[in-house]
């Protein structure tokens, strides 16, 4: 497209006053400031005819570049979902098509792999805040993860072990309760954790077991799988 009749041209190019930014002067006195990426994407130079569809293109790799910097800033703290970083984006006020050109630009760099942060997710919460395959499960979908990305991720999950792991932590706090004060606040924290009421009454037996110091008896649970 040939640029309008009577466009102004850049007259100047020089760093803006925050950093990473660029102030762009036409000859008719009107001033911009774009980052540097924008202008880099642009090409913008001094002498370039600026008319409103220059100006327009500026705007939009403006608006990428926006969205690149917030999407690095959103994974510089941990690990994302695409779903999240999609979330972030359509917040601030991104386009869809700004916000599905980024994610593109994500993946292809490796920033972003729902399958890669489905395992990872199972595997932090198995080694830092055990929970059961269901609630993990619910969490992931809730990131926006697909259903194929969480059965591989869960694949390998053992409610039980998990459920026996989180019921020893909590067991260190509860010293000199009874049994029933034990499974009431134990069991409790099971269920909310996603495990179902079997997984969570055979944990509790077997952890009491050990907790009460009958050795015996938390070999026998622990021998038959803890399924009576």
């Amino acid at each position: 497209m040939s640029p309008a009749p009577g466009a102004p041209r850049v007259t100047s190019l020089r760093a803006g006053p925050k950093r990473g930014r660029q102030t762009i002067l036409l000859a008719d006195g009107r001033s911009f400031e774009f980052s540097d990426e924008a202008c880099l994407r642009a090409g913008v130079r001094v002498g370039a005819i600026a008319d409103e569809a220059y100006l327009q293109q500026l705007e939009a790799d403006e608006q990428r570049a926006a969205a690149h910097e917030s999407a690095l800033r959103l994974l510089s703290y941990r690990a994302r979902s695409e779903g999240e970083v999609r979330s972030r984006l359509r917040r601030q006020g991104l386009s869809e098509d700004i916000t599905d050109a980024e994610l593109d630009r994500l993946r292809t760099a490796g920033l972003v792999d729902d399958e890669s942060f489905a395992r990872m997710w199972v595997q932090e919460r198995g080694q830092l805040a055990p929970r059961g395959e269901r609630l993990l499960r619910n969490e992931l979908r809730t990131k926006g993860i697909a259903a194929e990305a969480i059965d591989a991720a869960t694949e390998l999950v053992d409610d039980h072990a998990a459920a026996i792991s989180l019921a020893r932590t909590r067991a260190r706090k509860l010293s000199g309760t009874t049994y029933e004060e034990f499974r009431n606040k134990v069991g409790a924290l099971l269920q909310r954790k996603g495990f179902d009421y079997g997984t969570a009454a055979a944990a509790v037996r077997e952890v009491w077991a050990e907790h009460s110091g009958d050795t015996e008896e938390a070999e026998d649970l622990r021998g038959t799988g803890s399924s009576s």
